[in-house]
């Protein structure tokens, strides 16, 4: 298989870090966007794109880390009870809007052609503020090991860390500051933890 990727994408990570929790990681050859055009992988033009080794193009974080759950070892990461998996995806899309608004944080402090938009800046903080209170009030739901959740929470959390360093995450969620902190040095998130 082989994994079109940007080394410090979050959404990257998340298909990284699956593969190493399901035995799946010596498997995947990375191919850096860099080193190869993404477009004739993934018309949109993003990664992570996984090229499995029947040939088929999987384009986007979430239908990737399910790929993986379904062909890897071990416990299933998406549930096969339908009701159970509906709580999982809630969750995930709970965290990966949260990514979102990180990056679109992100992008509206690097426009060139135009001062950033409070309007927009605020819209998006409201956002991760209220996805942050969520998984601090709800610590026990989205940290529950078994699931991709909280793969895909960690991998959030580092982005925020990263690219908008002046937002304090921490303030007023410590419950969730003290289980990244752990959970940052299992041996999945400690093997694709790149930096930069």
């Amino acid at each position: 298989m082989k994994l079109h990727q940007t080394p410090t994408s979050p959404f990257v990570r998340i298909a990284r870090a699956t593969a190493h929790v399901k035995g799946l990681a010596d498997r995947i050859e990375l191919v850096n966007r860099t080193e190869a055009g993404i477009e004739g992988v993934n018309p949109l033009n993003k990664v992570p794109a996984l090229e499995t080794d029947d040939g088929e193009v999987l384009i986007e974080s979430r239908l990737i880390a399910q790929y993986l759950d379904e062909i890897g070892s071990g416990p299933r990461l998406y549930p096969e009870d339908a009701a159970e998996r509906r709580r999982v995806l809630q969750r995930e899309a709970a965290v990966l809007g949260v990514m979102d608004a990180t990056v679109l944080t992100r992008m509206e402090g690097r426009k060139e052609d135009a001062p950033p938009s409070q309007w927009w800046l605020a819209r998006q903080r409201r956002k991760l503020d209220h996805g942050l209170d969520l998984f601090e009030r709800e610590i026990g739901a989205f940290t529950r090991d078994g699931t991709v959740v909280p793969i895909e929470l960690c991998c959030a959390l580092a982005f925020m860390d990263r690219v908008i360093p002046d937002y304090d995450w921490r303030k007023g969620h410590p419950r969730l500051a003290d289980w990244y902190e752990a959970y940052g040095r299992t041996p999945h998130m400690a093997a694709t933890d790149v930096r930069g």
